[in-house]
Protein backbone atom coordinates (compact mmCIF):
# COMPACT_ATOMS: atom_id res chain seq x y z
CA UNK A 1 0.00 0.00 0.00
CA UNK A 2 1.14 3.57 -0.61
CA UNK A 3 0.28 7.04 0.62
CA UNK A 4 1.45 10.48 -0.37
CA UNK A 5 3.79 12.41 1.92
CA UNK A 6 5.02 15.83 0.77
CA UNK A 7 4.82 14.74 -2.85
CA UNK A 8 6.58 11.43 -2.30
CA UNK A 9 4.99 8.00 -2.36
CA UNK A 10 5.49 6.12 0.91
CA UNK A 11 5.10 2.33 0.81
CA UNK A 12 3.98 0.24 3.77
CA UNK A 13 2.52 -3.14 4.66
CA UNK A 14 -0.16 -3.76 7.28
CA UNK A 15 -0.77 -7.31 8.53
CA UNK A 16 -2.31 -9.00 11.54
CA UNK A 17 -4.50 -7.49 14.22
CA UNK A 18 -4.16 -6.35 17.80
CA UNK A 19 -1.54 -4.13 19.37
CA UNK A 20 0.09 -1.99 16.62
CA UNK A 21 3.83 -2.49 16.11
CA UNK A 22 5.66 -0.35 13.57
CA UNK A 23 8.92 -1.85 12.26
CA UNK A 24 11.51 0.53 10.80
CA UNK A 25 14.34 -0.81 8.66
CA UNK A 26 17.95 0.34 8.55
CA UNK A 27 20.15 2.07 5.99
CA UNK A 28 20.11 0.41 2.53
CA UNK A 29 17.31 -1.89 3.69
CA UNK A 30 13.56 -1.83 3.15
CA UNK A 31 10.43 -3.42 4.61
CA UNK A 32 11.47 -6.88 3.37
CA UNK A 33 14.21 -7.10 6.04
CA UNK A 34 11.39 -7.82 8.49
CA UNK A 35 9.65 -10.59 6.49
CA UNK A 36 10.56 -13.51 8.75
CA UNK A 37 10.08 -11.54 11.96
CA UNK A 38 6.86 -9.91 10.76
CA UNK A 39 5.25 -13.27 10.08
CA UNK A 40 5.92 -14.34 13.66
CA UNK A 41 4.73 -11.13 15.31
CA UNK A 42 1.62 -10.82 13.12
CA UNK A 43 0.09 -13.93 14.68
CA UNK A 44 -0.63 -11.86 17.80
CA UNK A 45 -0.19 -8.22 16.77
CA UNK A 46 -0.93 -5.73 14.04
CA UNK A 47 2.42 -5.21 12.29
CA UNK A 48 3.18 -2.25 10.01
CA UNK A 49 6.42 -2.16 8.01
CA UNK A 50 7.36 1.09 6.28
CA UNK A 51 9.84 1.84 3.50
CA UNK A 52 11.59 4.97 4.77
CA UNK A 53 12.30 7.93 2.50
CA UNK A 54 14.54 7.07 -0.45
CA UNK A 55 14.46 3.34 0.29
CA UNK A 56 12.51 0.44 -1.18
CA UNK A 57 9.38 1.64 -2.95
CA UNK A 58 9.29 5.02 -1.18
CA UNK A 59 10.34 8.23 -2.89
CA UNK A 60 12.60 11.11 -1.91
CA UNK A 61 11.51 14.49 -0.57
CA UNK A 62 14.91 16.19 -0.82
CA UNK A 63 18.66 15.76 -0.99
CA UNK A 64 19.02 15.44 2.78
CA UNK A 65 16.62 13.27 4.75
CA UNK A 66 17.07 14.07 8.43
CA UNK A 67 15.83 11.58 10.97
CA UNK A 68 13.05 14.08 11.70
CA UNK A 69 12.10 14.10 7.99
CA UNK A 70 11.83 10.33 8.01
CA UNK A 71 9.92 10.36 11.30
CA UNK A 72 7.41 12.77 9.73
CA UNK A 73 6.78 10.22 6.97
CA UNK A 74 6.23 7.53 9.62
CA UNK A 75 3.80 9.87 11.35
CA UNK A 76 1.86 10.31 8.10
CA UNK A 77 1.46 6.53 7.82
CA UNK A 78 0.41 6.22 11.48
CA UNK A 79 -2.11 9.03 11.09
CA UNK A 80 -3.52 7.53 7.90
CA UNK A 81 -4.01 4.22 9.67
CA UNK A 82 -5.56 5.99 12.69
CA UNK A 83 -2.95 4.53 15.04
CA UNK A 84 -3.03 6.61 18.20
CA UNK A 85 -0.52 4.61 20.23
CA UNK A 86 2.10 2.12 19.12
CA UNK A 87 5.17 0.04 19.76
CA UNK A 88 8.16 1.05 17.62
CA UNK A 89 11.10 -1.15 16.65
CA UNK A 90 13.98 0.28 14.65
CA UNK A 91 17.02 -1.45 13.22
CA UNK A 92 20.14 0.75 13.00
CA UNK A 93 18.96 3.88 11.10
CA UNK A 94 15.39 2.83 11.84
CA UNK A 95 16.19 3.23 15.51
CA UNK A 96 17.36 6.78 14.89
CA UNK A 97 14.08 7.47 13.11
CA UNK A 98 12.14 5.86 15.95
CA UNK A 99 13.90 8.11 18.45
CA UNK A 100 13.08 11.21 16.40
CA UNK A 101 9.42 10.16 16.23
CA UNK A 102 9.33 9.41 19.97
CA UNK A 103 10.88 12.74 20.86
CA UNK A 104 8.33 14.60 18.74
CA UNK A 105 5.32 12.63 20.02
CA UNK A 106 6.23 10.67 23.16
CA UNK A 107 2.59 10.41 24.18
CA UNK A 108 1.94 8.09 21.21
CA UNK A 109 4.67 5.61 22.13
CA UNK A 110 4.00 2.57 24.29
CA UNK A 111 7.52 1.29 23.75
CA UNK A 112 10.57 1.75 21.56
CA UNK A 113 13.15 -0.97 20.95
CA UNK A 114 16.52 -0.11 19.40
CA UNK A 115 17.84 -3.13 17.47
CA UNK A 116 21.55 -2.70 16.73
CA UNK A 117 20.97 1.03 17.15
CA UNK A 118 21.87 3.89 19.47
CA UNK A 119 20.68 7.25 20.80
CA UNK A 120 24.25 8.55 20.52
CA UNK A 121 25.24 10.79 17.58
CA UNK A 122 28.01 10.11 15.08
CA UNK A 123 31.51 10.74 16.38
CA UNK A 124 34.00 12.70 14.29
CA UNK A 125 35.40 9.57 12.67
CA UNK A 126 31.96 8.40 11.59
CA UNK A 127 31.05 11.86 10.25
CA UNK A 128 34.22 11.86 8.12
CA UNK A 129 33.47 8.34 6.90
CA UNK A 130 29.98 9.35 5.78
CA UNK A 131 31.39 12.40 3.95
CA UNK A 132 33.83 10.18 2.02
CA UNK A 133 31.09 7.65 1.26
CA UNK A 134 28.75 10.30 -0.14
CA UNK A 135 31.51 11.52 -2.43
CA UNK A 136 32.27 7.98 -3.61
CA UNK A 137 28.57 7.27 -4.15
CA UNK A 138 28.47 9.77 -7.00
CA UNK A 139 31.00 7.84 -9.11
CA UNK A 140 31.43 4.31 -7.70
CA UNK A 141 28.07 3.51 -6.18
CA UNK A 142 27.81 -0.24 -6.75
CA UNK A 143 31.36 -0.82 -5.53
CA UNK A 144 30.67 1.28 -2.43
CA UNK A 145 27.45 -0.55 -1.54
CA UNK A 146 28.93 -4.00 -2.10
CA UNK A 147 31.99 -3.21 0.00
CA UNK A 148 30.19 -1.53 2.92
CA UNK A 149 27.39 -4.11 3.02
CA UNK A 150 29.68 -7.13 2.93
CA UNK A 151 31.79 -5.70 5.74
CA UNK A 152 28.77 -5.91 8.08
CA UNK A 153 29.11 -9.69 8.32
CA UNK A 154 31.73 -11.89 9.96
CA UNK A 155 32.96 -15.06 8.13
CA UNK A 156 30.72 -17.39 10.18
CA UNK A 157 27.58 -15.39 9.40
CA UNK A 158 28.51 -15.20 5.72
CA UNK A 159 28.87 -18.98 5.56
CA UNK A 160 25.66 -19.75 7.47
CA UNK A 161 23.40 -17.13 5.87
CA UNK A 162 24.62 -16.86 2.29
CA UNK A 163 21.20 -16.77 0.63
CA UNK A 164 19.72 -14.20 3.05
CA UNK A 165 22.78 -11.96 2.71
CA UNK A 166 22.68 -12.20 -1.09
CA UNK A 167 19.01 -11.23 -1.13
CA UNK A 168 19.61 -8.32 1.26
CA UNK A 169 22.51 -7.10 -0.89
CA UNK A 170 20.27 -7.15 -3.97
CA UNK A 171 17.81 -4.89 -2.13
CA UNK A 172 20.64 -2.60 -1.00
CA UNK A 173 21.89 -2.19 -4.57
CA UNK A 174 18.40 -1.07 -5.66
CA UNK A 175 18.50 1.90 -3.29
CA UNK A 176 18.84 5.01 -5.50
CA UNK A 177 21.95 7.14 -5.14
CA UNK A 178 19.85 10.09 -4.00
CA UNK A 179 18.29 7.94 -1.29
CA UNK A 180 21.74 6.80 -0.15
CA UNK A 181 23.22 10.28 0.07
CA UNK A 182 20.12 11.87 1.59
CA UNK A 183 19.89 9.27 4.38
CA UNK A 184 23.64 9.21 5.00
CA UNK A 185 23.66 13.00 5.29
CA UNK A 186 20.70 12.88 7.67
CA UNK A 187 22.40 10.38 9.96
CA UNK A 188 25.52 12.50 9.92
CA UNK A 189 23.75 15.47 11.52
CA UNK A 190 21.48 13.68 13.98
CA UNK A 191 21.43 14.99 17.54
CA UNK A 192 22.50 13.33 20.77
CA UNK A 193 19.34 11.81 22.27
CA UNK A 194 21.00 9.84 25.06
CA UNK A 195 19.53 12.02 27.83
CA UNK A 196 16.06 11.79 26.28
CA UNK A 197 16.48 8.03 25.97
CA UNK A 198 17.43 7.56 29.62
CA UNK A 199 14.45 9.60 30.84
CA UNK A 200 11.85 8.63 28.24
CA UNK A 201 8.28 8.25 29.55
CA UNK A 202 7.70 4.99 27.63
CA UNK A 203 9.19 1.49 27.85
CA UNK A 204 12.68 1.30 26.36
CA UNK A 205 14.46 -1.73 24.96
CA UNK A 206 17.86 -2.37 23.40
CA UNK A 207 19.00 -5.51 21.58
CA UNK A 208 22.67 -5.25 20.66
CA UNK A 209 25.24 -7.53 19.06
CA UNK A 210 28.35 -8.58 20.95
CA UNK A 211 30.43 -8.45 17.75
CA UNK A 212 28.77 -5.40 16.18
CA UNK A 213 31.62 -3.11 15.08
CA UNK A 214 29.24 -0.19 14.41
CA UNK A 215 27.35 -0.15 17.72
CA UNK A 216 29.68 -1.18 20.58
CA UNK A 217 27.58 -3.31 22.92
CA UNK A 218 29.80 -3.02 25.99
CA UNK A 219 30.03 0.76 25.73
CA UNK A 220 26.25 0.94 25.53
CA UNK A 221 25.90 -1.42 28.44
CA UNK A 222 27.94 0.98 30.56
CA UNK A 223 25.89 3.98 29.37
CA UNK A 224 22.33 2.65 29.35
CA UNK A 225 21.71 -0.75 30.97
CA UNK A 226 20.88 0.65 34.41
CA UNK A 227 18.39 3.15 32.95
CA UNK A 228 16.18 0.81 30.91
CA UNK A 229 14.26 -2.32 31.85
CA UNK A 230 14.99 -4.39 28.71
CA UNK A 231 18.65 -4.60 27.69
CA UNK A 232 20.00 -7.62 25.81
CA UNK A 233 23.36 -8.40 24.23
CA UNK A 234 23.28 -11.37 21.87
CA UNK A 235 26.04 -13.22 20.03
CA UNK A 236 25.66 -11.39 16.74
CA UNK A 237 27.02 -8.59 14.61
CA UNK A 238 25.15 -5.58 13.22
CA UNK A 239 22.65 -7.56 11.13
CA UNK A 240 21.19 -9.67 13.92
CA UNK A 241 17.83 -10.02 12.14
CA UNK A 242 19.66 -12.14 9.54
CA UNK A 243 22.10 -14.07 11.74
CA UNK A 244 19.71 -14.63 14.68
CA UNK A 245 16.20 -14.29 13.25
CA UNK A 246 14.44 -16.62 15.68
CA UNK A 247 16.09 -15.11 18.75
CA UNK A 248 15.37 -11.52 17.68
CA UNK A 249 11.72 -12.39 17.03
CA UNK A 250 11.45 -14.03 20.46
CA UNK A 251 13.04 -11.07 22.22
CA UNK A 252 10.81 -8.57 20.40
CA UNK A 253 7.71 -10.58 21.34
CA UNK A 254 8.89 -10.66 24.96
CA UNK A 255 9.58 -6.91 24.98
CA UNK A 256 6.27 -5.93 23.38
CA UNK A 257 4.27 -8.24 25.65
CA UNK A 258 6.00 -6.95 28.78
CA UNK A 259 5.63 -3.33 27.68
CA UNK A 260 1.93 -3.76 26.89
CA UNK A 261 1.23 -5.13 30.35
CA UNK A 262 2.71 -1.98 31.87
CA UNK A 263 0.77 0.44 29.69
Amino acid sequence: MTINHKGASIFYTDTGSGTPIILLHGFLENHTMWDAIQSKLASRHRVICIDLLGHGASGNTGYVHTMEDMAAAVQTVANTLAIKKMHLVGHSMGGYVGLAFAKAQPERITSLCLLNSTPLPDDDERVALRTRANKMAKTQYEQLVRMSFTNLFDPKTKANNHDQISEALDHALKTPVQGYIAANSGMQVREDLSTFWKKAPFAQGMILGATDWIINAETHKDHFEKDIAFFKIIDSGHMSHISHTELVAQLLEEFVTTSSSRD
